[in-house]
């Protein structure tokens, strides 16, 4: 059997070159193209040891953990012990999830995969390894490569959006609805008159809570014909607010004045005092993560 070492030196350290650039996305650490290829080429280097018994040692766990602090340092210098660490966290991280895709998409296309010394194997009678194998690692790290990225960046953004999530709970009519809100410090939309401030909710949380002929008038938006088809006791809870979407003119909304709001804050229910709850026929979050939007004066409770 021949083995290339300079075929090894170049695929491993093409894949190490993309983990480093993965991590340095994720990190949003500024650095140097040369920074991340020199520290690539030093995890190219490394995996040539394989090819020469008297250099068995060099793969045993403590050398590997410093040969990667080695190349992570390479790659994005040592500003701070902190910072380092988070970087070596990430890098391990992507390395992990990266690489346990690569050798499953491997497994399942080819039914074999072998891994030595941390080294991922193929053969074949010419040298240049199994043409399967060589076709995933290239065409196929890349693809695993963007959806790691994209899948640490959603969690990143739904870490975010997680601080600004919340439980309330709106009593309407005597009976309650609980679910989830995401406070909008950009939210000031008010009640031009009274001045009161608007939390969004949207109709699926409140339709078994409202008559049938409110739910009709805030579908249909006709304000003339579902006023007069209101029950007595409905008309004095419900307002129409003009409001207006950033790039679209200016529309009207159905809100409803409840009996009480109550806001989770600091694991506490507090009385939000007076609020008026606007109706929308819509989804306000995609996945479903919220269903309510918090007008930023609720929490001055």
């Amino acid at each position: 059997m021949v083995v290339y070492a300079d075929l090894i030196f170049l695929l491993n350290g093409y894949i190490d070159f993309l983990l480093l650039w993965l991590t340095s996305g994720i990190r949003k650490q500024k650095t140097s193209m040369w920074r991340l290829l020199s520290a690539a080429a030093v995890g190219g280097m490394y995996s040539m040891l394989q090819l020469w018994p008297q250099f068995a040692l060099a793969f045993f766990f403590p050398i590997k953990i410093l040969v990667s602090m080695v190349m992570v340092w390479i790659a994005y210098g040592f500003r701070h012990p902190t910072s380092y660490l988070r970087n070596l966290g990430v890098f391990y991280l992507v390395c992990f999830i990266a690489g346990g895709a690569l050798i499953a998409l491997h497994y399942v296309f080819t039914g074999d995969s072998q891994v030595a010394g941390g080294i991922f194997l193929t053969q074949s009678a010419n040298g240049w390894g199994s043409p399967v194998s060589l076709l995933l690692i290239i065409c196929g790290f890349p693809l695993v490569w963007g959806y790691t990225k994209y899948s640490l960046r959603s969690l990143e953004e739904r870490q975010t959006v997680n601080q600004y999530l919340t439980q309330i709970k709106l009593s309407i009519g005597g009976k309650e609805v609980e679910c989830t809100g995401l406070i909008d410090t950009g939210n000031q939309l008010r009640d031009p008159v009274t001045r009161t401030p608007v939390m969004m909710v949207e109709l699926e949380q409140l339709e078994s809570r409202l008559p049938l002929q409110l739910k009709q008038m805030v579908q249909e938006k006709d304000w003339e014909k579902g006023w007069l088809m209101l029950p007595p006791e409905w008309m004095t809870k419900v307002r129409v607010i003009p409001y207006r979407v950033a790039g679209n003119k200016g529309e009207m909304m159905i809100a409803l004045k409840p009996d009480q709001v109550k806001i989770l804050k600091e694991n506490q229910w507090n009385n939000v005092g007076k609020v008026l709850i606007g109706i929308d026929v819509g989804r306000l979050s995609s996945d479903g993560t919220y269903q309510a939007i918090i007008h930023p004066s609720c929490l001055s409770v």
